[in-house]
Parts: structure tokens; C-alpha cells; sequence
């Protein structure tokens, strides 16, 4: 049965083309007879045949017309079959080339029927050719002839298979790509854009239930971490994102690789267990931003349609995983603004402002590691901190307090493993950090992302504003006394 609409344009065109030919037959025995000097029984013989091709028209338009595609495909295939055969039993004594109407039936056939009902085609076809040869116009062809015209309708039913599957693979591998590149345009979380991914690369590499990852862009370095996952026994190690970043690795066509060497490239254990993986770029204007792996026992050879497909449906990925990002970046924003807005719910005690900075940083931010650190009576002190110990922040970020105390600008260190300026000690040792001091208040907010440039230039924005919104806060009446806040500086007491 056609699938896809170029199949479906191609059954259309082998109706008419049996109009044309049942027409021309026609036409040209009408010719035949007005011109003169042609047997009479030739004549009836075309006419006969002319019916024959009708009658295969009839019989599919009528069915299909009345919801019996299937059946109407396959009377117009035995009519065609049948009026070919007409056409070698009455003009074999008259046409030695006769047979060759034979391969139209093959043609129209291999559109709808797989390679082994055209080779069941062609045998009904050298059955009859046999038959006319030997009994019904003997002498006709000689047994050599009638031999090489089966021969050749058995080539042509293979080749025409051959051909006809090919053609069917690269349709649907089209329509397949263009419906999941659809599918992605609708795509509303990284989750949703790894499920088509996966489901479209397990369909095109063959394979069922292997390994898969979705890695992408961890920061404008390049370094791509893994995002999603699936058919793997436990989460991928951290790290990843500097394992691989797709250098060497066309932006438009994917790569094999072996399995064993890209497990460990990836630490990820389960992809040992394949001897291939497929990996797929996902690109946009910029380049690689993320790739797409897929475990596979064996490798298979994409065809040009093949390619487009991945390069398409991996170019609609990233622009996909850009807009999602983006969309989280302006609803993160909204939220923030919304925080620094809204300050009517902030406690007016002084732990009770530490609690609500700490808790706006980590929504704005979205960093897991915050800390509100002031100065009293000459020593750093941790009032409120989320994510990490306040004994970890006074001991482990100690010299980067005290200077960061001192300036009038945040400080911020986007790789803390490549700056030994300050002496970090282990709990801020990989990641980014920032200190953002607190106006008048002698105090600052202290953030720290595990990823390296995990803090964007917006989130430093962000979090200057939430910074002079605390100093306003920390300006305004306590409750129950008219004494300084406690964040005041000495000198102010």
C-alpha cells in the first residue's frame, strides 16, 4: 500500500498511464483502419487489447472510487497483467519484440507489491510467454529467444524491487524527518526535545532499547554536559560536559564511533557494552552547541536522504534547545524582578532580611550555594547560609571575603580552579563564584555555581539590584526598636 504522498502520485500516474495506453491502442487501430493496407484481424486484435487496458482502468478507478484501494490495486494489476499477455498470445506471430509489453506490468506492480510478489509477477509472465512459445504460437520464439525474454523479466522485477524499496526508504525518511522536526517546533522542555531525538535516531541507526544521550552547551566556552538520558543503568558521572565538545565533528553530518572509546571519552559505562555509537551534531549558526549519542551493535551507511534528515531535524534540536533556554531565561528574569519588587512580605528583623536575600539569590540565580556574610567588630561572620556550612564559607572563602569587603564592585571568578588569588579552600574549588557587596551595609551576598561560567552577566545584574534593594531594606524602622541594623558599620553605631 503507498504511504507516502510521492507514492501516491506514482499509483495516480500508472492509472493514467494505462488511460494513455488503452487510448493510444485505440487510436491507432482507428488510424490503422481509416489509412488501409492493414489485416483485418490485426485490427480486432488491437481493439481487443485496447479493451483489455480499459477494463483494468474500470476495474481500479470503480473500486477506489467506492473505498476499496486495495482491491482496485490489484485488479488494475492483473488487468495489466492480463492485457499484456493478450497483447504477446495475439501479436506474437506478427511482432518479434512483443514480449517487452511484459515489463509494464512489473512497473505498475512494483509500486504497490514487495520484491517477492514482483518475482511472482514475472514468473506468471514467463509461464505465459513459455506457453505461447511452445503451444499456443508454436514456433513463434525460438526456445533461446523465449528463454532471455524470462530472464529478462526476472532482472527487471529484481531491479524494479530494488529500486522501488530505495525509493520508499528515502520517502519516508523525508516524511519521518519533516514530521519530527514538526514535533520539535511544539517542544516545550529539554525532556520533550531529547524524546523525539532519540525516538527519530533509533529509527534511522535500527536500533531498540541501546544507550542514549542528549548533551549540550554548558556555557559560551563550548563544553557540553549531559541533559538527558536514557536505557542507562544509573546517571552519567560528573564532568561530562568537558569530555567531549564536538571539535573535529562536521556540524552537518554524523559520526560513528566506537563504543568502547567513546564510554570512557564520556564516563558513561554502559555505551562499553556496544561496539558502535552513532553521534549526531546538533548545529546553528554558532556551530556545534550540543550532540545527540546512541549505542549500536553494528554501523549502517546513511544514504543522502538519510542526511538531510539528521542534519534537519538536528538543526530544528538546537534551535529548539535555544528557545527553551531563552524561555527560562526571561520567566527566571520575570521571577527575579518579581522578588526585587515585591518587598512586601520581607520580615523587618534583621535575621529574618538575611533569610529572604539568601532565599531571593538562590531563585534568581538558580546556584545552589548562597551565603550572606558581614563584618562585626572586625570579623567575618556568616549569618545565613543555604547549601553549604557557615563554618565552610568563613573558613574556605576567608581572603576573598576580606577583599571582596573592600570594593565597591562585585568580584567575581568565573573558573575558581584557575584562580589562586584568593587561596580557596576545597568546598569552592571547582565552579564559578561571585561576592556581591551590600551598600552601607558592610555585607555582602556570597554565590557560587558548581559549573565554570555558571553565572551569567544577567545573573550579575540581577544581583546587583537585589543587593541595593537590601540596602533600602536594611535602612528602614526595625520592629520594636529604633536602634541601627545590626549590618550598619561600626562607625555608624
Amino acid at each position: 500500500m503507498p504511504r507516502s504522498e510521492a507514492e501516491r502520485t506514482l499509483v495516480n500516474l500508472v492509472q493514467r498511464a494505462r488511460i494513455a495506453f488503452a487510448l493510444g491502442t485505440a487510436g491507432l487501430v482507428a488510424i490503422a483502419r481509416q489509412v488501409g493496407g492493414v489485416p483485418d484481424d490485426l485490427l480486432v486484435r488491437g481493439f481487443v487489447i485496447a479493451g483489455g487496458l480499459a477494463a483494468a482502468v474500470a476495474g481500479q478507478e470503480a473500486t477506489t472510487r467506492l473505498g476499496r484501494l486495495p482491491l482496485g490495486l490489484a485488479l488494475g494489476i492483473l488487468g495489466d497483467i492480463a492485457a499484456s499477455s493478450l497483447a504477446v498470445v495475439l501479436l506474437a506471430d506478427r511482432i518479434p519484440l512483443v514480449p517487452a509489453v511484459l515489463l509494464w506490468p512489473i512497473f505498475s506492480a512494483g509500486l504497490v507489491l514487495p520484491l517477492r510478489g514482483l518475482l511472482l509477477v514475472a514468473s506468471l509472465e514467463v509461464v505465459v510467454l513459455a506457453v505461447t512459445a511452445l503451444a499456443l504460437v508454436p514456433g513463434a520464439f525460438p526456445p533461446a529467444q523465449a528463454a532471455g525474454w524470462g530472464a529478462l523479466l526476472l532482472i527487471a522485477a529484481a531491479a524494479n524491487g530494488e529500486l522501488v524499496r530505495r525509493f520508499r526508504a528515502a520517502q519516508r525518511t523525508t516524511e519521518l524527518a519533516f514530521a519530527r522536526a514538526a514535533d520539535l517546533v511544539n517542544a516545550t522542555t529539554r525532556a520533550e526535545v531529547a524524546e523525539v531525538l532519540f525516538a527519530f535516531l533509533s529509527e534511522m541507526v535500527g536500533v531498540g532499547a541501546t544507550p542514549r544521550l542528549l548533551l549540550y552547551e554548558a556555557s559560551h566556552e563550548g563544553g557540553l554536559e549531559v541533559v538527558a538520558h536514557e536505557h542507562l543503568a544509573g546517571a552519567p558521572a560528573e564532568g561530562n560536559r568537558d569530555a567531549i565538545r564536538g571539535g573535529g565533528i562536521a556540524p552537518d553530518q554524523g559520526v560513528w564511533f566506537e563504543g568502547p572509546r567513546l564510554a570512557r571519552d564520556l564516563r558513561v559505562d554502559d555505551l562499553a557494552r556496544y561496539p558502535r555509537a552513532f553521534v549526531q551534531p546538533l548545529a546553528d549558526g554558532r556551530g556545534i552547541v550540543g550532540l545527540v549519542v546512541i549505542g549500536a551493535v553494528r554501523g549502517r551507511v546513511f544514504g543522502e536522504e538519510a542526511r538531510r534528515g539528521l542534519e534537519r531535524v538536528g538543526a530544528h534540536a538546537a534551535s529548539a534547545l535555544a528557545r527553551i533556554d531563552l524561555a527560562r531565561t526571561v520567566e527566571r528574569q520575570r521571577a527575579a524582578l518579581t522578588v526585587l519588587l515585591d518587598t512586601r512580605a520581607v520580615p523587618r528583623d534583621d535575621p529574618g532580611i538575611a533569610r529572604w536575600a539568601v532565599d531571593a539569590t538562590r531563585r534568581i540565580t538558580g546556584a545552589r550555594t548562597v551565603a550572606l556574610v558581614r563584618r562585626r567588630a572586625g570579623a567575618l561572620v556568616c549569618d545565613e547560609a543555604q547549601g553549604v556550612e557557615a563554618l565552610e564559607v568563613e573558613r574556605d572563602a576567608a581572603r576573598l571575603l576580606a577583599s571582596a569587603l573592600l570594593r565597591p564592585v562585585p568580584l567575581v571568578i568565573a573558573d575558581t580552579s584557575a584562580d589562586e588569588r584568593y587561596a580557596l579552600g576545597p568546598r569552592f574549588a571547582r565552579g564559578s563564584l561571585a561576592a556581591i557587596p551590600i551598600a552601607g551595609g558592610d555585607a555582602l551576598l556570597l554565590v557560587h555555581d558548581d559549573r565554570v561560567d555558571g553565572l551569567s552577566s544577567g545573573d550579575l545584574e540581577l544581583l546587583v539590584m537585589l543587593s541595593h534593594q537590601l540596602s533600602l531594606l536594611l535602612a528602614r524602622p526595625r520592629d520594636g526598636a529604633s536602634k541601627p541594623s545590626e549590618f550598619s558599620h561600626e562607625r555608624d553605631e
